[in-house]
């Protein structure tokens, strides 16, 4: 006999599966983003090694990159605010690995004592360090969303009109077919992805990279495509990432920061999405 909680499993594989052909650009162009955040990480085994204060940083790598495949799933599974928490996790790790790179004592205080630096504290003290962190836009919002009110609930909830007296609701237990606020969170993901790869990785990557130059032209040629799935992004000439850490002024000239449009994920831009449905084949 089927069970109901069968019935939510079976749910959630065929969403999975429609959801990787509804996606089907926005995961390639993450798998390539991936692709590029770990190829250089033989180079950094080789030039990090015995040295006990980039330890954290490698323990971050691996920590956001985790983040980064659990929000992927998430989202392919229709569980988008449960994907919010992952998300919050690599802004946590993005804005550590900025700070660690700057300041090896706070590294090793963090490994050594299982010390926890709370994120505004971490902000501070890159302001101190004339570091920016864009991604920050995003903590407050990712905040709300992760835990437990009426704003991250809704799309758990759908209404159909059936008469001007009868409205059903639909309450929905797993996975969810609403590609319309998976693609929402979807395009955040891709933009902390690139982010990532732009401003966070290279200060850390390009000093003992071997073929920075070759891995730095595939980044920025992701950037039209980015764009044109809507994501929100505007660059700028910035030639402070990493300055005092790059040797190649040709890269240094290249690089950009990217500055984040908010609209995409305020609330209102989240309760017009909420509404939408669709069937799972």
């Amino acid at each position: 006999m089927e069970t109901k909680y069968y019935k939510v499993r079976h749910f959630e594989d065929n969403l999975h599966i429609y959801s990787r052909r509804y996606f089907s650009e926005q995961l390639t162009l993450f798998d390539e983003m991936m692709e590029l955040y770990m190829e250089p990480l033989d180079d950094i085994a080789g030039g990090w090694q015995s040295r006990e204060e980039k330890s954290p940083e490698i323990i971050l790598l691996a920590r956001m990159f985790n983040d980064f495949e659990s929000t992927k799933l998430l989202l392919l599974h229709g569980l988008p605010e449960q994907a919010m928490m992952t998300m919050r996790d690599i802004i946590e790790c993005m804005m550590l690995f900025r700070l660690f790179g700057k300041d090896a004592k706070l590294a090793l205080r963090w490994m050594r004592n299982l010390k926890e630096y709370h994120p505004s504290n971490v902000k501070k003290r890159l302001d101190e360090l004339r570091v920016d962190c864009p991604e920050y836009v995003y903590y407050g919002m990712l905040s709300e969303l992760a835990h437990a009110n009426l704003l991250s609930v809704v799309s758990r909830v759908t209404e159909t009109k059936l008469t001007d007296h009868l409205i059903i609701q639909t309450y929905h237990f797993g996975g969810m077919n609403n590609p319309t606020w998976i693609g929402l969170v979807f395009k955040n993901l891709l933009i902390l992805s690139f982010m990532t790869l732009v401003s966070v990785l290279p200060p850390a990557y390009f000093p003992v990279m071997s073929n920075r130059e070759e891995w730095w032209g595939k980044v920025t040629g992701l950037k039209d495509r980015l764009v044109g799935l809507g994501a929100g992004l505007q660059f700028e000439e910035d030639e402070t990432i990493g300055k005092d850490k790059v040797e190649t002024d040709k890269i240094r000239k290249k690089l950009r920061l990217v500055r984040v449009e908010t609209s995409l994920f305020d609330k209102e831009a989240i309760a017009s999405d909420r509404g939408f449905s669709d069937t799972v084949p």
